[in-house]
């Protein structure tokens, strides 16, 4: 009795189990149920029996639960990846969203990430630009963000900044900065303060429009180094009824670098940042009619004196929170005797009063774009002085930052679903991908934004550190393309390892972009065969035609030094620069070789077998020494001399002094000669000794006009 209730209640189950069976574009149903035959004897029923749709007769009798078949499926995007799972009886077991690299979120929500998640370092607009809110930073984003935040300032106290005064102060500060380049920002702020003191007339002080413009420019030298410049414009408006009508303007640059230890272990949660640079500031000429007091400088924020600058910032970015701590210094330049007039009317030294600030903030950053940040800034100056304003003991701040992508680059997101399938069906190859880095052939630097085209599948491209990965493909053999400006391009016919990923790193050759040079050589202007040689950004060795045509050549872009030499002739050079895609006309007019050798090369001198002619008691070269140095200038060529030191001597008569300065200008002379005639700068050095240096006694006219001479020192061959 007992097997034949057992046996009703499974045909029971099998009966009933496709009403309750989800339905959908994503789902299919258990393959119906034949009718159970009527038993022939109550007491031993045959099994229930169901038909597969994907089998062919006979049919064979299902499994019970705990034995049926199972197999899993990774479907990508809304299709299942090749394999067909619309007529099967499926139940997901997991999803998982991903993002097309080079689309990910420029500031994701860092809620529920790992503690030490690159993320989790997000990149905000403080009070004025990127940086934490007070202290700017080198570590920019990525390009094409626009970030704003809007800053809140309260304080409140007694005492301040001279006993029986309170002071209230609020201010308000909106910011908004845009990083068209990966290496820039540009950035703008507005700012509107009201200060309320028992100690100024009025007691209700409000400054409104305070303006800064700047321009930032950082660049990634790798390992966690980031390096750069704030260049930045104050403006401040006319305040209050102290008859501030005036408009005061201060320029404030700054060198930055960043270290993010992050890069270096990702068990060090660091970001380091530290600036140095100086504010020029003119807010002493808003106020010329009568003499602020203590309070009236703080609300006025009116300095008498330039500024030298230090900062440094700490962050510690975890998920959902990142605690940071900012220190800043303003110290006063210029001041006389380095001492400051208190409001007691006593002498301070300045750095007692000077501006020293310690912060503790936090910023809130589980939103996706959006970050709150609050905080308190404590003074650190024990002195108030006249000429710049008085440091609060306390200031406290809440704000919010917000980054918009205002180009829209897009999200594309696709979802990955592991499937359990009940009834085995027929499956297609398990798909795969493609995965590796790109990198700079020359540098071995990775390369980001390199787009990857893999035959059938979506482009994807590669991240900050080079990494790409493809979309699931299901073929044995695809083919792959690579392409960035500035590269060549790069195809492949790539064979597909089954059931794992395939590795692929590249290494991406620059594109070199090719400029054109036309060059001619002429003597006594008429064309002659001359030896051209080419240095620099490339090399090349041509003859030029003893005809009028120009002979010309391509080649990369960038600086050269180009040089004419031809039989009889004296060599000369020329220091050139062409653009990609530029062409430069390249004209030499040779002299003969004179007949008389006046100059001779002994490996560490050149030495002249006649004297440099100047002007009596100047620097001024006579043109009849012109030819001397034009063989001096070929002799240089000639022999691949790659620095000079030109000296200067003089005789005996006149004052030690002039006669150094007279052989200083001397050489300077002649190296500026030498110079014009080709011979690049930085090969070149010259150095006046005076009469320091006699090479015959000064008793005699002969002997002072030997000493009265131009040397030619080799340096480096």
């Amino acid at each position: 009795m007992v097997p034949m209730i057992r046996t009703l209640i499974a045909v029971a189950v099998l009966a009933v189990a496709p009403a309750f069976a989800q339905t959908g574009d994503e789902w299919s149903t258990f393959p119906p149920a034949q009718p159970a035959p009527t038993p022939v004897k109550p007491a031993d029923p045959p099994p229930a029996k169901v038909e597969p749709r994907t089998a062919p007769p006979p049919t064979r009798a299902a499994p019970p639960p705990s034995a049926a078949p199972r197999s899993f499926t990774v479907d990508a995007g809304v299709a299942d990846a090749g394999v067909d799972v619309s007529d099967a009886d499926t139940r997901i077991i997991s999803q998982k969203e991903r993002f097309l690299a080079g689309t990910e979120p420029h500031s994701p929500s860092t809620w529920g990430n790992a503690w030490n998640a690159p993320e989790n370092g997000r990149v905000t607009a403080g009070q004025v630009g990127i940086g934490t809110v007070f202290v700017p930073s080198a570590r920019l984003g990525p390009r094409g963000v626009v970030r704003v935040s809007l800053l809140g300032e309260y304080l409140n106290q007694l005492d301040f900044p001279v006993r029986s005064a309170q002071n209230i102060r609020s201010a308000v500060t909106f910011a908004a900065s845009f990083q068209p380049f990966e290496w820039g920002e540009i950035f703008v702020s507005y700012g509107a303060a009201a200060n309320t003191n028992n100690r100024t007339s009025p007691n209700l002080i409000q400054a409104l429009g305070d303006l800064s413009l700047g321009i930032k420019v950082a660049h990634h030298f790798g390992k966690g180094f980031h390096a750069g410049a704030d260049l930045r414009l104050l403006t401040f408006s006319g305040v209050g009824n102290q008859g501030v009508d005036r408009f005061a303007v201060g320029f404030k640059p700054m060198l930055l670098a960043t270290y993010d230890f992050r890069e270096l272990s990702r068990s060090a949660p660091f970001i380091l940042t530290a600036g140095l640079g100086f504010t020029l500031d003119s807010t002493s000429g808003l106020v010329i009619n009568q003499r602020l007091n203590a309070s009236e400088e703080f609300a006025l924020n009116v300095n008498r004196y330039h500024r030298f600058n230090f900062n440094l910032a700490l962050e510690l970015p975890f998920p959902v929170v990142t605690p940071f701590f900012e220190y800043t210094l303003a110290a006063p330049l210029g001041v006389p005797n380095n001492e400051l007039t208190g409001p007691d009317g006593l002498f301070i030294n300045a750095s007692a009063a000077m501006a020293q600030v310690f912060g503790l903030g936090l910023k809130i950053t589980a939103v996706k774009d959006l970050t709150f940040v609050t905080g308190f800034n404590f003074g650190l100056a024990r002195s108030v002085g006249l000429g710049v304003p008085a440091t609060p003991p306390w200031n406290f701040y809440l704000g919010a930052q917000f980054a918009i992508d205002p180009f829209q680059r897009g999200e594309t997101k696709f979802v990955e679903t592991i499937r359990e399938k009940k009834l085995e069906v027929a499956k297609a190859a398990s798909p795969v991908r493609l995965e590796g880095v790109v990198t700079d052939a020359e540098t071995k630097q990775p390369l980001s934004g390199v787009i990857i085209a893999v035959g059938g599948v979506k482009p994807s491209a590669t991240n900050e550190v080079g990494q790409y990965e493809s979309l699931p493909i299901t073929a044995r053999s695809v083919k792959l393309s690579v392409a960035r400006d500035g590269y060549k391009a790069v195809e492949r016919e790539i064979a597909v390892e089954a059931n794992k990923p395939t590795r692929v790193d590249l290494a991406l050759e620059p594109d070199v972009k090719k400029a054109k040079f036309e060059v001619s050589a002429t003597a006594n202007k008429k064309p002659i065969k001359a030896d051209i040689v080419f240095t620099g950004a490339g090399e090349a060795k041509l003859q030029t035609p003893d005809g009028n045509a120009p002979v010309e050549v391509e080649l990369p872009a960038g600086t050269y030094t180009i040089t004419a030499s031809a039989a009889g002739h004296l060599a000369q050079t020329r220091d050139v620069q062409v653009q990609a895609g530029g062409k430069l006309v390249v004209t030499f007019d040779l002299v003969p070789s004179p007949k008389k050798i006046l100059v001779i090369f002994k490996g560490d001198k050149i030495e002249i077998l006649q004297q440099v002619r100047f002007a009596t008691g100047k620097s001024t070269i006579l043109p009849e020494s012109f030819n001397l140095l034009q063989q001096v200038v070929d002799a240089i060529i000639k022999n691949n001399v790659k620095r000079v030191k030109v000296e200067g001597h003089t005789d005996n008569r006149g004052g030690k002094a002039a006669n150094e300065t007279l052989s200083e200008d001397r050489a300077r002379s002649v190296m500026e000669y030498l110079v014009a005639q080709g011979i690049d700068k930085v090969r070149l050095e010259s150095v006046g000794y005076g009469d320091s240096k006699p090479v015959a006694p000064n008793l005699t006219a002969r002997g002072r006009e030997l000493n009265r001479r131009v040397e030619f020192i080799v340096l480096e061959k």
